[in-house]
């Protein structure tokens, strides 16, 4: 992800961080559909909600776990 984008990101969701709780879950894909970025609480349930576990099967996520780390999506 560029710097750029980076910071579009960060910036749209600070506009939002008032709307944003730390149990929320946020997908951003582009226009063409590729994913972009997502965030995730930063302790995560044992199991998603299951709308969380139907995005999770479209987008061929397996452990959300793995966007608490450090992870650059392309």
């Amino acid at each position: 992800m560029s710097k750029r984008l980076e910071v579009e990101i960060e910036d749209a969701i600070y506009d939002y961080s008032d709307e944003i709780g730390d149990e929320d879950y946020g997908f951003v894909f582009d226009a063409d559909g590729n994913l972009k970025f997502v965030f995730v609480p930063e302790i995560l349930p044992d199991k998603p909600p299951k709308n969380i576990q139907k995005i999770m099967k479209i987008i061929g996520v397996i452990d959300l776990q793995q966007f608490n780390e450090d992870l650059t999506l392309h």
